[in-house]
């Protein structure tokens, strides 16, 4: 018996241009609510920008940001992982030594640092993933915060050839991972979509067997391996595809809602 339902946003539940379907998602939202179905929002991105999709259901929605750092119940935080302060310094090193850091982003609880010399079009593109953003002159100076991510946009041909460059500076405190498209999170080692399902295990005496989960990129492979129910969309990468036991229609196709759909009829 599904206890909990797990879903990625970018490439999953949300269409292409971030939209879905409003009316068919009350419907199985109220059906789940009624059979006492957690509901899970879990993705790469901020707090802020995820509970703006869902605006009559903040209070009820278990919310994962950051890749896992985050965990939030309603509006009451139940997990935060940070990334020590020298960790953060050797990753910048490695962007500001790669000309990369106008195309950095790093993040803490509640907002985002972004570089005032960034171009405009990295600016106009991580808002529509991260709604709380502060610009400051440099990363030299940062202000003395506890920081969860540090995420950035790249060509995407030169992907695995910084992530192994970042991941040998940084050792065996933080990684980075690609959630594909360019795009690079740098997290706490071990904190990951997989790990925010344990410890939702553990908090809510929820099975991994009884976890179903939905997702399309690299940052899924580990929710995708930790759930009995694990399903890749028809879009996802190929990778995601062998790791997941079961294939969901795809993201423009409401393809989570439709295999919900099918899960509560039975």
């Amino acid at each position: 018996m599904i206890k909990l339902v797990a879903f990625d946003m970018d490439g999953t539940f949300l269409r292409s241009d971030n939209t879905y379907d409003v009316e068919h998602f009350e419907k199985i939202y109220r059906t789940l609510q009624d059979k006492d179905i957690k509901v899970v929002v879990i993705s790469g991105n901020q707090y802020a920008q995820l509970v703006s999709f869902f605006p009559e259901h903040q209070s009820e929605l278990i919310i994962v940001s950051e890749n896992g750092a985050l965990i939030f119940e309603g509006e009451k935080l139940l997990r935060e992982e940070k990334i020590a302060r020298i960790e953060i310094e050797k990753v910048l090193d490695v962007l500001v030594s790669e000309g990369l850091e106008n195309g950095t982003t790093l993040y803490r609880l509640h907002f985002a640092y972004l570089l005032q010399s960034a171009p405009k079009q990295y600016k106009e593109e991580i808002t529509i993933y991260y709604h709380a953003l502060k610009e400051i002159s440099n990363f030299q100076d940062l202000p003395e915060d506890d920081f969860v991510k540090l995420a950035l946009l790249v060509p995407e041909e030169k992907t695995n050839q910084l992530l192994e460059k970042l991941n040998q500076a940084t050792g065996q405190l933080v990684q980075a991972v690609s959630s594909g498209h360019g795009s690079i999170d740098i997290i706490q080692r071990g904190v990951h979509k997989g790990s925010a399902l344990e410890f939702l295990s553990q908090h809510f005496g929820i099975a991994p067997q009884e976890m179903m989960a939905f997702g399309d990129g690299g940052n899924d492979l580990e929710m995708l391996a930790y759930v009995g129910h694990s399903y890749a969309m028809k879009n996802g990468s190929e990778i995601v595809k062998r790791a997941a036991k079961y294939q969901a229609p795809s993201n423009q196709e409401s393809g989570v809602l439709a295999v919900l759909e099918q899960e509560i009829a039975k």
